[in-house]
Formats: C-alpha cells, structure tokens, sequence
C-alpha cells in the first residue's frame, strides 16, 4: 500500500459527503451511521425528496449538486455512489477540490481514465478507495490466508450468480456484465494470489433474457483465464440465480482444496422422516456482504488517518479493466485472446 504525507489526526472524525443515495449509497449510509469516527454531513441526489423517511430520520443536508460539498473546506471525503458515467467525472473534481474519495466501481471506462484517477490521487496526496467489498469478507480474508497449507494452486473454480435481477434500467448504463459483475471476480484473482497477469483468456456468453439480448449485452457467462505457471480458472456467472445469492469459491491446489462456501442465516438443520430442511442461502448481496461494507469504509477511514492512499493498487485495477475488456472481446469474436500480446500494454 502506497502511503502519504497529508493524514488526520487519529481522534479527529472524518466528515464525509455521499453522492448518490441509490442502492450502494444506502449501503454506506448504514455504515457511516455504525462508525464514530465518522460523520456525514451531506448528500448530494437531486431525485430524492426532501420529505423522504430517509431524509427525515437522518440529520444530513440534502444537496441536488455538488457545488457546496467542493467549496466547503470541512468535508473531508466523500463516497460516489452514483450512476456509473458520473464516477471518472466526480472523482476528478474531489480529487482536484482536496478531498479524499471512496468510489463504487468503474473509476472509468478506460485505462487512460483509471490511470488519470491514481495519478491525481497521488499527485495530491489523497485517499483514492475502490468498493470491491468481497476483499472485506470474512470468508474470502481466511481463504486467501489458508493458501500456504494446500501448495501451489493448479485450477480456480468460481461461481458468481446474482439475485434478484437488476433493472433494464441499471443494466443500460453497468458497462456490460464483464465490466459490472466479472470484474469483481478478476479482482478476487489478484486478492487471492496476487498480481498475475494471464495468458490466454476465452470467453462464451448468452442472453436468455430478450431484454438483456436487446441490449448487446449477456445474462449468463463463463470465462476461462489460462497463466503462464499452468494456473487454469473459470468464473460462471449468472444475472439472475432464484435460489439466492451464490457466491462460491474453489481453489485446487497441488497439497489439498480450499473452499469458500455460501452463507446461510444460520446452520440449523431438522432431519425428520420427510427429509431435510435447511435455510436457503442469503437473498442476496446485501445480507452477505453486510461486514464487508462496514469494514470496507472502516478500512477507508483508517487509510486517511494514516496516510494509506490505495486499497487497490493502480497496476491491479488497469489489470482488472483489461481483463473484462479481454473477456467481451473473446465472447463477441468466439476466439482465444492472447492477453499479452493484445491486452497486457502501456
């Protein structure tokens, strides 16, 4: 992690501003409400009403700009949580106006755009922090630190399935799956065994929803990541799963296997002559990550008080960005990209 000159004082509180209070925005609402070392003092979403309940109950300022949260020199950070071609835009301006940012993903939709976003963070020495909540789960934290008992890994089997569909709506403007949903899984590769750049990557893709087919875009993928040291892994992923939100990891190793399964609301089982009755997995990512997100902004605060500047490093995020951009190209064209010839460039 990359440190900087400018911190906070330990016990002074961050004062923070969200822009955009949609799902992901609420999301770090509940959090910024559990941490003490925090205080929110605005939000930004011109589409919600003054007499809303979450309005009501909160005691933040409703803003419908940016302006006042730029100019005011008691804002700290801020968390953009808005719709997806507003980030690169946003990140620019907080950066340049001093303040500290936490980003839902994409930074933008290119690597020059992503690039341009660590290298003002660095410029001005501020805390530039991605949303990738899965490198803050309990489940994923112990398997990446069981990795030395099982050898060198040979084969990663990912499933990641969603639920409930997302909107038409969102879907229009998420970048295509790879870029929305994949890319949380190309970033659990780097977290798992570091920056690794692969070979060879192949990817199929269908809609079976007509109105995702309309957009170009797919609802069901698998990809295939092959490395240069024989490491071989799939990801399959679904934009809908009606059994609840499934997120499984699988890693094959020359010593052993270690798995990261689903969470359930709790682990009882009633065996009776009918059978067996066991709780469904969560809903969705909102009930499994519900730590993550709390420990994600934890970790954001922290790394303004100390001067950490990155959770995730500028070369793993292009990585990631190049990964999903690698995928749809193999998915559109039915061919094997050679990543390091025709992705892996500065």
């Amino acid at each position: 992690m990359q440190r900087s000159n400018l911190k906070i004082r330990m016990n002074k509180k961050i004062k923070f501003a969200i822009i955009g209070l949609g799902r992901a925005g609420r999301f770090h609402l509940t959090s910024l409400t559990q941490m003490s070392s925090s205080n929110l003092k605005y939000v930004v979403d011109p589409k919600i009403s003054p007499t809303h309940e979450i309005i009501i109950n909160n005691s933040f300022i409703l803003l419908d700009s940016i302006d006042t949260v730029i100019s005011d020199p008691e804002i700290d950070a801020v968390i953009i949580s808005t719709p997806t071609q507003f980030h690169f835009q946003y990140i620019c301006q907080f950066l340049k106006a001093g303040k500290h940012v936490f980003t839902e993903k994409p930074l933008g939709n290119s690597s020059e755009q992503i690039s341009i976003c660590f290298d003002l963070a660095k410029e001005n020495n501020l805390a530039l922090y991605l949303g990738f909540q899965r490198r803050y789960d309990k489940n994923f934290i112990e398997l990446k630190n069981n990795i030395e008992k099982i050898g060198n890994v040979r084969t990663i089997k990912i499933s990641s399935r969603d639920n409930p569909k997302p909107t038409i709506d969102y879907l229009k403007i998420s970048g295509n799956i790879f870029h929305d949903m994949l890319i949380h899984d190309f970033d659990m590769l780097q977290f798992l065994l570091g920056y690794q750049v692969p070979i060879s990557i192949f990817a199929f893709g269908h809609a079976y929803d007509p109105e995702i087919k309309e957009l170009n875009d797919f609802d069901t993928v698998l990809v295939t990541l092959k490395y240069e040291n024989g490491l071989i892994c799939s990801i399959d992923t679904s934009r809908v799963s009606v059994y609840g939100y499934d997120q499984r990891i699988e890693l094959f190793a020359e010593n052993g296997m270690a798995i990261a399964e689903n969470e359930r609301n709790n682990t009882v089982e009633v065996h009776t002559n009918n059978g067996t009755l066991r709780n469904p997995i969560n809903a969705s990512f909102p009930q499994r990550y519900k730590e993550a997100y709390v420990n994600e902004m934890s970790d954001f605060v922290n790394g303004i008080q100390q001067g950490v500047l990155f959770n995730v490093s500028k070369s793993e995020c292009l990585l990631g960005h190049r990964i999903a951009d690698a995928a749809y190209e193999s998915s559109i064209s039915n061919t094997v990209i050679n990543f390091k010839e025709e992705f892996d460039k500065d």
